[in-house]
């Protein structure tokens, strides 16, 4: 009996094995081929354009100039000399904005002697920094050795050096080399000088 139930048992261990293989081999097809269905049915995305807007300036050339921190000398001046609401209105302008170390370059007896004539001798001064039209830096680079015409005269133009190494006088005022601050109604450059008078060895003026 026992060698019976042996022969028995070893067809049916024998059987057991066979299907456990067939299982094993079905499990890996099948497993093999979710992968390819995983890998046929992979979609790609592709982000949208984004597409970027630059709004335009809504602030006045003097409103940007009074509310600088560093114009606030200039600023008051241009209230004194009346040239505060031309600046807020019209244009367009272009301002060579004198900084406050700009304006104490300047003795203390000269800025108190324009004061004394704000809508003279200091208005003069002033509109000797401003320019009919938008005017860039580069813009004034092609001036050289020329006058560009302000609302208080001819101002000289003169550049030493080229390239990234170039450097701007504007009547004697050095411009350091900038983009032009943009207004609803012009463009605003900085200097850390004043000019104080109008040229008077104009080769010819120009009207950047």
């Amino acid at each position: 009996r026992s060698s019976m139930r042996t022969k028995l048992f070893l067809p049916v261990v024998a059987l057991s094995c066979a299907l456990a293989l067939v299982a094993g081999a079905c499990s890996s097809d099948d497993e093999a081929a979710k992968d390819k269905d995983s890998e046929a049915t992979t979609t790609s995305t592709t982000a949208a354009p984004t597409t970027t807007t630059t709004e335009a300036p809504t602030e006045s050339v003097f409103a940007l100039i009074d509310a600088d921190d560093d114009l606030s000398q200039f600023a008051g001046l241009l209230v004194q000399a009346g040239l505060d609401t031309q600046l807020a209105e019209g244009g367009p302008w272009t301002v060579i904005a004198p900084t406050n170390a700009a304006w104490d370059t300047l003795s203390d007896a000269t800025v108190a002697r324009l004061e004394q004539d704000p809508r003279g001798a200091l208005a003069n001064v002033l509109k000797l920094h401003l320019i009919s039209g938008n005017v860039t830096w580069d813009d004034l680079i092609d001036e050289d050795g020329s006058c560009v015409t302000t609302l208080g005269g001819p101002v000289k133009v003169e550049v030493d050096g080229e390239g990234e190494d170039a450097a701007i006088s504007f009547g004697g005022a050095a411009l350091p080399q900038q983009d032009a601050q943009a207004a609803s109604n012009g463009t605003i450059l900085k200097t850390d000088s004043v000019t104080t008078a109008p040229a008077a060895d104009c080769p010819r003026t120009g009207s950047p």
